[in-house]
């Protein structure tokens, strides 16, 4: 599920839609829980598809670490990449602001983390646009991206979180224990799909 101050709307005729923010988000505020709601198919079942549905749904699912396709139920399916995204995915289940966005601001997040499965060229217009996603940015990138993930978790009781009560009881206690030592961080390694396990 995905922050409730958002709304979907057009990016560009290039890009189509996108999320935006209607009200400003704090840095360190959950912005989309996964939960029962969203639709995890198997690989091999989402290989199994026709094609016009498989096609259709490709530009919206992720894999997760176990190869699993995930398509958000809500607009969450919309926010689209930047390599400067203002959100990232976590190993808590949720994805998190990692900088202040303002009201109006698109919400983007990083594809490097969503296990793509090959090379492909982006053009997300930031400074520090790395020209194209790679199976490997996880491996990468991901030390960088802790870092920036790790602080902004740590926000986590200093502001506002309307998506507090879809985060799940493990998952809080997780988040406690990070808190209480800074050492206990689950890093973003540890979503990478490693293909060899199907």
């Amino acid at each position: 599920m995905i922050h409730p101050d958002t709304i979907v709307r057009t990016v560009s005729h290039l890009l189509g839609n996108g999320v935006f923010a209607i009200r400003d988000i704090p840095c360190g505020t959950v912005m989309v829980v996964r939960d029962e709601f969203d639709i995890c198919l198997p690989y091999d079942d989402f290989q199994k598809l026709p094609d016009i549905i498989r096609e259709s749904m490709e530009t919206h699912v992720y894999h997760d670490r176990e190869g699993t396709l995930v398509l958000s139920w809500d607009h969450a399916r919309f926010m689209n990449h930047s390599c400067c995204s203002n959100t990232m995915m976590t190993d808590y289940n949720l994805e998190i602001a990692i900088r202040d966005i303002r009201a109006g601001e698109q919400i983007t997040t990083e594809y490097g983390l969503l296990n793509v499965q090959e090379p492909y060229e982006i053009h997300c217009g930031c400074d520090g646009c790395r020209k194209q996603l790679r199976p490997d940015d996880i491996d990468k990138y991901g030390n960088d991206w802790d870092e920036l993930i790790k602080t902004a978790l740590l926000s986590i009781p200093d502001v506002s979180q309307p998506l507090w009560d879809m985060v799940t009881p493990d998952i809080k206690h997780r988040l406690e224990e990070l808190r209480l030592d800074k050492n206990k961080y689950s890093s973003v390694q540890n979503l990478k799909w490693r293909k060899e396990i199907i």
